[in-house]
């Protein structure tokens, strides 16, 4: 069971334990002791099994038969990068091929730190009119009484960031690769009006960096100032290490080292060189998470019907 999971049992604990009036009462419900809530709740967590975690979870409603997420690399690199956006106000790009594992972590964070001036927005095929207007509504800003012209539209997204430059706010956009090029230029005005005060992340397909590197190249209306507000670099994630498959099956019950390992093996991973402090180090890594999530459901499901 992952840290992340672990967390929220004990927000869980908490919340019953408002509700019934003491962590003695909590105790009881789930039936186990009292000392084993305090441990939980105090972070005491070293020699609790999981099993002992999934009792209270369950007591208390945790569903472990959804799909769990994992801390893995790649999860802690999307969780870093938000960080240092949102922290030293940075307009940064994230662009990985499908599958690599981003939009899960971000919309953990976002989660997480939804009472901490962190927004998000999944993008469709939108021109800038339909981005603005569906970007307003998930800021709750009411642009639907009357016809708006659509640069009133943005300027009222960058008056509400304006408003919270103290909170140094973060706007995550996903799947931003989506968007039409008037929607994407339109961060260049975000940008300039808000530099400094807040941070903004586009996530996208590898087809997000290629588009405005292109773009650049061709001389495209306003891509090079896009590429230039946005610091002209693009990160991007390596993939799913051993470990981290290892993580994900554990996650989401599949405890058989030997297994996890088969799993791992199934979904073909390939070498990759990266760079470390002790220089450049072959791992394998699967490109494409949702094979290996096939996967485990397939087991878990094996272990439903034998």
């Amino acid at each position: 069971m992952t840290n992340l999971q672990k967390n929220e049992i004990v927000i869980l604990i908490e919340n019953e334990k408002i509700r019934l009036g003491s962590y003695a009462k909590v105790a009881t419900k789930c039936e186990v002791s009292t000392a084993t809530i305090s441990q939980m709740i105090n972070r005491n967590w070293d020699l609790i099994k999981p099993e002992m975690w999934s009792k209270v979870g369950f007591s208390l409603g945790f569903d472990e038969s959804e799909w769990q997420i994992a801390e893995t690399m790649g999860y802690r690199k999307v969780a870093n990068i938000c960080t240092d956006a949102k922290n030293e106000a940075f307009f940064m790009i994230l662009s990985s091929p499908a599958g690599r594992g981003k939009t899960k972590p971000l919309e953990k964070y976002y989660e997480l730190n939804a009472d901490n001036e962190v927004f998000y927005i999944k993008c469709r095929e939108w021109a800038k009119r339909e981005f603005l207007v569906e970007l307003c509504k998930s800021l709750g800003i009411d642009s639907t009484k009357h016809y708006v012209h659509v640069d009133k539209l943005g300027t009222k997204v960058s008056e509400f960031f304006n408003q919270r430059k103290g909170k140094k706010p973060l706007l995550i956009v996903d799947d931003a690769g989506k968007l039409k090029d008037s929607a994407i230029r339109w961060f260049i005005h975000l940008f300039d009006e808000n530099e400094d005060n807040m941070g903004c992340l586009l996530a996208g397909t590898e087809y997000l960096e290629k588009r405005i590197r292109d773009g650049v190249r061709l001389k495209k209306l306003g891509f090079d100032e896009i590429e230039s507000r946005f610091g002209r670099t693009y990160l991007g994630l390596i993939g799913t290490t051993q470990k981290d498959a290892q993580l994900i099956c554990s996650a989401n019950g599949i405890h058989d080292n030997a297994l996890q390992v088969q799993l791992f093996k199934e979904c073909n991973p390939l070498k990759k060189i990266i760079q470390t402090r002790e220089g450049n180090q072959s791992i394998e890594v699967i490109e494409d998470i949702r094979r290996l999530k096939r996967a485990v459901k397939r087991e878990k499901l094996k272990l439903q019907y034998n």
